[in-house]
C-alpha cells in the first residue's frame, strides 16, 4: 500500500502566493461564443494575469488578427499612413480580453504556420520598415493613434521561435538576432517605459541545446541590445523535466551578464514521451485529459520559489482544439484545476508546505478573514491515500473539491483530526487528481 505524507505548516508563513498562471489566448470572437457573455466570463473566473496573442489568427478562423500581415495587409502601402492600417478586429479581440481582467502580451510577428507553403514566416523585406509598422501598432494601443487607446500594453515580444526553420522563420539565427537589434532599440527609444523581448525560443535545454539562446544572448551582449525580458517554450511530460529550468535559464542569462532581465516561459503544456496522433483526445493522457489539467496545477505550484517571473499555459482561451480549458464552449478539466489555483491564490499570506515526491504537490495559504486553505496536485503518484498533516488547523473543518477523472468539480466536507491528520483518497495508478480544501 503506497501513502504519501503531506506537510503546511499554517503556523510559519512565506510570503504570498505567486500568480504565474498567465496564458496564451483569449476568449475566441469567432464561432459566437462571446455573444452571450458565458465564455468571457468563464474566462474571468480564471482570473489570467496576463494573456499572449500569439496564434490568435489559427483560434479564430477567418479573422484578420493580431499578426503584422493582418494589421498591415499591404506591404506596399506608406507605413505612415492610418488608413493603411486594419485595426478594428484586433480591437476587438484585446477588449475581450481585458474585459475578463487580463493583461496582454503582444506579439509582434506572424503566427505559425502549418501550410503547404510559407507565406509569413519569413525575414521581412525590410527590417527598418517592419519597424515602422511596429511602432505604429504601439501607439494604436498605447497613445491613441489611429482612433485608438490608452491601454499601457508593457509587454511587446519580437516575433516567435526564430529556432523553428520552416515554420516560424526560414534564416539564420543570426539573422533574427539582426531583426530583434533592429526592433527593440528602436521601440525602446520611442517608448522608453515598456519591456521588449525575446526571442520565444523552442528549445533552450541549457548544457545541451543552448546554441542559439547563446547566439541570441551573446548578441545582444556585444552590441548593447535592450533586453527586458527572455522568453522560451517547453513541453513536457514529466514534472522534473520542467520544473527547475527556470533555473538553469536563469543561470544561462545570467552567464551574460542580464541578471535584471525577466523570465519569460510563454508556452507550456503537457507533453507525455511517446504522444500519437490517436492519443490526442484521449481524456486520461491526451492534450485535454486529467493528467495534463493536473500537470498544470502542479508545476503553478511548484515554481512557486522559482525564479520564473511569468509562465503563460497554451492555451487557455482556444476553444476549438482542446489545447485550452474549453472545447467548442464546454468547460474541460484544465478549467476547473485552474479554476482551483484561482481560488487559493486569494489567500492573503503563503504558508511553509513540505512534500516527499514531486509529483504531489502542496500549496497552502491563509485568507483575508484568517480561513485556510490548501491546493493538492497529485500527478499520477499512484499513491492509494495522500496523508495531510496540517499544523495550526487542528480540528478545522473543510469545504472539499475533488477533481478527477469521473469528476469535474465534486463537493463535500472534511475535517483535520485533533493532530491535524487528514486522509484523502488516492486514485488509480496513470491517473491524477486535484483536491482543493477551503475552510468553513
Amino acid at each position: 500500500m503506497k501513502k504519501e505524507q503531506l506537510y503546511a505548516d499554517f503556523k510559519q508563513t512565506s510570503g504570498r502566493i505567486r500568480r504565474l498562471n498567465g496564458g496564451n489566448l483569449g476568449p475566441m470572437l469567432s464561432n459566437g461564443y462571446c455573444n452571450d457573455g458565458k465564455f468571457v466570463g468563464e474566462f474571468a473566473e480564471l482570473e489570467v494575469p496576463i494573456t499572449r496573442v500569439h496564434d490568435a489568427p489559427l483560434g479564430n478562423k477567418g479573422m484578420r488578427l493580431v499578426d503584422i500581415q493582418h494589421i498591415f495587409g499591404n506591404w506596399k502601402a506608406d507605413a505612415q499612413n492610418p488608413d493603411n492600417y486594419y485595426f478594428i478586429q484586433t480591437d476587438d479581440y484585446l477588449r475581450t480580453i481585458r474585459a475578463g481582467g487580463s493583461e496582454i502580451f503582444f506579439r509582434l510577428g506572424t503566427s505559425i504556420e502549418h501550410s503547404l507553403n510559407n507565406y509569413y514566416a519569413v525575414p521581412p523585406d525590410d527590417y527598418e520598415k517592419w519597424t515602422d509598422i511596429c511602432i505604429n501598432i504601439i501607439r494604436h494601443y498605447n497613445e491613441g493613434w489611429n482612433n485608438g487607446f490608452s491601454w499601457n500594453i508593457r509587454y511587446w515580444e519580437i516575433w516567435n521561435e526564430p529556432d523553428i526553420v520552416k515554420n516560424m522563420w526560414n534564416s539564420s539565427m543570426e539573422e533574427y538576432c539582426r531583426l530583434y537589434e533592429i526592433a527593440a532599440k528602436r521601440i525602446k527609444t520611442r517608448f522608453p517605459h515598456v519591456k521588449v523581448g525575446g526571442p520565444a525560443l523552442a528549445r533552450v535545454r541549457p548544457g545541451s541545446n543552448d546554441e542559439n539562446a547563446r547566439i541570441f544572448l551573446g548578441y545582444c551582449r556585444e552590441r548593447q541590445v535592450p533586453l527586458d525580458f527572455f522568453s522560451w517554450h517547453r513541453y513536457a511530460g514529466d514534472l522534473d523535466e520542467i520544473i527547475h529550468e527556470p533555473e538553469e535559464v536563469r543561470a544561462l542569462v545570467d552567464e551574460y551578464g542580464f541578471t535584471e532581465t525577466e523570465l519569460h516561459l510563454n508556452e507550456w503544456h503537457y507533453w507525455y514521451k511517446g504522444f500519437t496522433k490517436e492519443a490526442y483526445c484521449d481524456m486520461i493522457e491526451g492534450i485535454p485529459g486529467i493528467n495534463a489539467a493536473v500537470f498544470a496545477t502542479a508545476l503553478l505550484t511548484a515554481w512557486q520559489d522559482s525564479p520564473l517571473t511569468m509562465g503563460y499555459h497554451y492555451t487557455i482561451g482556444e476553444l476549438s482544439n482542446a489545447w485550452g480549458a474549453w472545447s467548442y464552449g464546454e468547460p474541460l478539466k484544465l478549467f476547473y484545476t485552474l479554476k482551483t489555483f484561482t481560488r487559493i491564490a486569494r489567500c492573503r499570506e503563503r504558508v511553509k508546505t513540505e512534500t516527499g515526491n514531486h509529483n504531489c504537490q502542496i500549496l497552502a495559504g491563509i485568507g483575508e478573514s484568517g480561513k485556510r486553505s490548501v491546493l493538492i496536485s497529485d500527478f499520477k503518484s499512484g499513491a492509494d491515500t495522500l496523508e495531510l498533516h496540517l499544523r495550526g488547523a487542528e480540528n478545522a473543518r473543510f469545504h472539499l473539491v475533488r477533481i478527477d477523472f469521473d469528476h469535474d468539480w465534486a463537493e463535500s466536507e472534511c475535517s483535520a483530526g485533533a493532530d491535524g491528520t487528514l486522509i484523502l483518497p488516492g486514485t488509480d495508478p496513470g491517473k491524477s487528481q486535484v483536491f482543493l480544501l477551503e475552510e468553513l
